[in-house]
């Protein structure tokens, strides 16, 4: 019984320890689309501010509460991303929603 509660302990110690490695922090960006190239996507945020963001087949592209293919991200074009990452340099987004303009 002893060695059941040992080995439980030892299992959940390291299922633990193994979500945080793979943890992300959430990022929410607005701005505008300057490049989209490579499944790199950069944006200038309202702050002025040039961030680059990773799009992959998982991303999710909305405009007008509809999905839409990644090919209608061009430059110029007003974005919200959320995105995943460990930082600002490490961005992957989960969802684009093209918006017709900067909010205020």
């Amino acid at each position: 019984m002893t060695q059941r509660l040992i080995v439980l302990a030892i299992a959940t110690m390291a299922t633990l320890g193994a979500t945080h490695v793979f943890a992300h922090n959430e990022y929410r960006m607005i701005g505008t689309i300057v490049l989209w190239k490579d499944a790199q996507l950069e944006i200038k945020s309202r702050e002025g501010k040039m961030v680059s963001i990773a799009v992959n087949g998982e991303t999710v592209v909305y405009r007008d509460n509809k999905k839409v293919k990644a090919a209608e991200l061009k430059a110029g074009r007003h974005v919200v991303i959320d995105a995943l990452g460990d930082s600002y340099r490490d961005l992957a987004a989960v969802e684009v929603r093209i918006i017709p303009s900067l909010p205020k």
